[in-house]
């Protein structure tokens, strides 16, 4: 009888799991998508590299997110510049590898913590006149900043993402006159 007592609970055990094992998974994608909606077409503005149009992630989609998914984007964007490094490594002649650590220092985060840099880009996106910017150029600004670069670099690099990527003109109420 002793031995029943010690096996029910694995006996409960493998019968949970392979209920849950014969039960549809819910796809990791779906479940953040749950907790996300997908960004509507004010969430992203337009910009070019080269020929290429793209469809940014913009600071209403970021205003959108928690903390949590802050971080995990912030941590995306960096592991997408590390991929990149790597994925093109070998392909590039070895006297443009200098210039692409370089880059690659240059746009990761090294000496500043994820959450100092999510905080970073919240005060970018505070200020009305920055929520078109794309998120990959409020990152770069925000790692400037944190970076302590020269406060006359900071302003010309916020003037020309002002430019490019123009905040809505809001209609001025018109004065009342008596």
């Amino acid at each position: 009888m002793k031995s029943w007592r010690f096996a029910m609970p694995a006996l409960m055990l493998g019968c949970v799991s392979f209920a849950a094992l014969g039960a549809p998974p819910r796809a990791a994608a779906q479940q953040v998508q749950a907790l996300n909606p997908p960004p509507t077409n004010e969430m992203q503005s337009e910009g070019k590299v080269g020929d290429t149009t793209y469809r940014w992630t913009n600071g209403r989609a970021w205003l959108s997110l928690n903390d949590d998914a802050k971080v995990a984007m912030v941590a995306g964007l960096e592991q997408g510049i590390i991929l990149a490094v790597r994925e093109n490594w070998n392909a590039m002649p070895k006297q443009a590898r200098a210039t692409m650590e370089q880059t690659a220092g240059r746009l990761t985060v090294g000496g500043v913590t994820f959450d100092q840099l999510v905080l970073q880009i919240d005060n970018f996106y505070i200020l009305p006149g920055n929520i078109n910017v794309p998120v990959v150029d409020a990152y770069l600004y925000a790692l400037l900043a944190l970076k302590k670069a020269p406060e006359e670099e900071l302003k010309n690099v916020l003037n020309n993402l002002r430019k490019t990527y123009p905040a809505p003109v809001v209609p001025k109420a018109p004065k009342e006159t008596h």
